[in-house]
């Protein structure tokens, strides 16, 4: 049967013969308007299948205004539905999210009464996978909620499927894995029941994200390899330009770069080809991410440019831009643009906390506080790793596992490396102090181990050891260096060193809870040390093992006013001081270790530059750990 649909120059004669009619006095009749606005309508769904967005919306436009300026009866509210329906279909997909809720939104007013429901939660639906794209996640799961509560009084099994898939995204989004993972089983399980095989690899493509978020990769590819193979199956392009690119996503992580690329082109090419602005968008920013990594910075800053232009043109503000300026972050940070590296970041956290995402928000200061590192910011580097610890920690509760502690291990590495400066800073104040932190580190881990402490506790007390005489650094050098005895004055002075550790670092919350040991490591078991005068079991077990570990290196040390003592001599002259400095059944163990010979390697040595990397690595405690503190913790008595 010939194709009997209208093409463009048959609109164009319609609108010509009209406006002919009009300027003769003539009125159309009714069939004639109908007709009309029938064909554009059939011409803009074809637009729309052909991808040619843009062509649809200027049918649509043309059908809406003929009617509306030619003071024609109104319309049927079906036409009206399917209207506003293909309008919004279109602004999507052309990525103007803007455009197509205020579409939708017009659906809902012209529904009025119950009979209307089924468009109600479609509309519903469509409304709250828009709002998630912009990043406004509350009202994206309100009108998702909406829509399950509709389908669910039509028996709308299919609709709350959508529904389900739509709220997942959402929590993906908000880095919620595991309410993520709940909706995408209930959803799948539901999808199989009816058979319906495309929206069921929709599911399963969208639980691969999830699986790559939470360190499943092999699993990831398995959920995305099954979902390519239904879509090719059903020719659905689109989706398949989708699954490529989670593909190559993967693939990329998994270090399996020219394979990435393949399907990253592949689905270039097919977003390009069907117009689909959104894809065309993430691919962009997902290939300038692989550049990047590769080291080409100009293909990764040609790639972010293009994302980064195409979200200001659309006035975008969701987590695609967080993405976007991240990455131009990195290209700075790669070509030691430090000033650059930085606004961008400010601008990624901005965003991310703007719009609620919390993950990417981890991710920007994670990024942020790698940065400061560099330019030698340490308080800075802490503040923004700290942060970024606490909302790793967060989000690993509410289902964040294998892939946050990754994560956090690289934020405990980039905390060493601040340490580590911030240590030498301090030894660098004296000469003859050189490797005292790190010594007084690796005396403190030997103990806390040889107290069956918790992995916890021994990071606790070893950041603590490493940083122990920060205060230091605000200590005249004339003091510090002094080579005879020092004046009352002086050693008041000098008292005020564990104090002014803890105000330089008063505004940075740690990991570790390792200020009070810093406080509190020159205090004596018998309570007349400083700063506070604490007494016995009243002094942190962590500050009471550091003192023991910092005078014994200090006694084994060459010291500006007098050389080192002897192994034996230095233990004797701590014996003295058993019960009066010293927590007796902690030197005793101390002595014991030392005594053994576990300490060798440790004394009065000249500490590497990789001495605090190897030091944490073996903060691993032998015993189980559980959840409650162990009794050693707490007491030794």
């Amino acid at each position: 049967m010939p194709d009997t649909s209208p093409t463009p120059r048959t609109i164009i004669s319609y609108q010509s013969e009209l406006e002919r009619q009009l300027s003769r006095g003539q009125l159309a009749g009714q069939a004639d308007w109908a007709g009309t606005i029938r064909n554009l309508m059939v011409l803009a769904k074809e637009a729309s299948s052909s991808f040619d967005f843009d062509r649809a919306i200027g049918y649509l436009k043309s059908l809406e205004e003929i009617w509306d300026a030619k003071g024609l009866p109104e319309f049927s509210l079906e036409l009206r539905f399917e209207l506003h329906q293909e309008k919004g279909k279109a602004y999507a997909s052309t990525g103007r999210i803007d455009q197509a809720i205020r579409e939708y939104q017009k659906v809902l007013e012209f529904c009025r009464d119950a009979g209307n429901l089924a468009i109600k939660a479609e509309t519903f639906s469509q409304i709250g996978q828009l709002l998630g794209k912009q990043g406004d996640h509350d009202r994206a799961l309100g009108y998702l909620q909406r829509a399950i509560g509709a389908c669910r009084r039509l028996k709308d099994y299919h609709g709350i499927c959508k529904a389900l898939r739509n709220i997942g995204v959402v929590y993906v989004e908000l880095g919620e894995f595991e309410e993520a993972e709940t909706h995408y089983d209930e959803a799948i399980e539901l999808a199989e029941q009816l058979g319906e095989s495309l929206l069921y690899a929709d599911l399963v493509n969208n639980l691969g994200t999830i699986m790559n978020m939470r360190g499943d990769p092999d699993r990831a590819l398995e959920l995305y390899r099954k979902s390519l193979e239904i879509y090719e199956a059903e020719n659905e392009i689109r989706k398949a330009a989708y699954t490529e690119n989670n593909l190559a996503i993967t693939l990329a992580e998994q270090g399996v770069a020219e394979e990435a690329f393949e399907y990253f082109e592949k689905a270039h090419d097919t977003a390009t080809g069907i117009n689909d602005a959104s894809l065309v968008l993430i691919v962009n920013i997902n290939l300038a991410d692989l550049h990047l990594k590769r080291g080409t910075a100009g293909k990764a800053r040609e790639h972010c440019q293009f994302a980064e232009d195409y979200l200001k043109k659309e006035g975008l503000v969701n987590g695609h831009l967080v993405e976007t300026k991240k990455i131009a972050g990195n290209i700075a940070l790669q070509e030691k643009d430090f000033e650059t590296a930085n606004r961008r970041f400010d601008e990624a956290c901005e965003i991310s906390r703007e719009i609620g995402a919390q993950f990417l928000e981890a991710e920007v200061l994670l990024e942020r506080g790698t940065l400061y590192g560099a330019m030698g910011r340490h308080f800075d580097a802490l503040a923004d790793l700290e942060a970024s610890y606490h909302l790793f920690t967060s989000l690993k509760a509410d289902g964040k596992r294998e892939e946050t502690e990754e994560v956090i291990g690289s934020i405990e590495s980039l905390y060493l490396q601040i340490f580590d400066s911030i240590a030498k800073d301090v030894d660098f104040k004296d000469k003859y102090t050189k490797g005292h932190s790190d010594r007084v580190a690796s005396l403190s881990l030997l103990l806390a181990k040889e107290l069956g402490l918790r992995t916890n506790v021994l990071k606790t007390i070893v950041a603590a050891a490493l940083l122990h005489d920060i205060g230091k650094i605000n200590i005249e050098d004339s003091i510090l260096k002094k080579p005879g005895k020092l004046t009352d004055k002086e050693f008041a002075a000098i008292q005020q060193h564990p104090a002014l550790g803890v105000e330089l670092l008063r505004r940075k919350e740690f990991p570790w809870d390792i200020k009070p040991l810093i406080l509190h490591h020159h205090e004596r078991y018998d309570g007349c040390g400083y700063p506070l005068g604490l007494k016995g079991e009243d002094i942190p077990l962590g500050a009471r093992i550091i003192c023991i570990a910092d005078v014994f290196d200090a006694l084994t040390s060459d010291r500006v006013y007098r050389p080192a003592f002897a192994v034996e001599k230095a233990l004797a002259i701590m014996n003295e001081d058993t019960g009066i400095a010293f927590d007796a059944v902690l030197l005793k163990r101390f002595v014991g270790l030392i005594r053994a010979g576990k300490a060798d390697f440790v004394i009065n040595s000249r500490t590497s530059e990789a001495e605090m990397y190897s030091i944490w690595s073996q903060c691993i405690s032998q015993n189980n750990e559980s959840p409650e503190p162990a009794a050693s913790e707490t007491s030794l008595r």
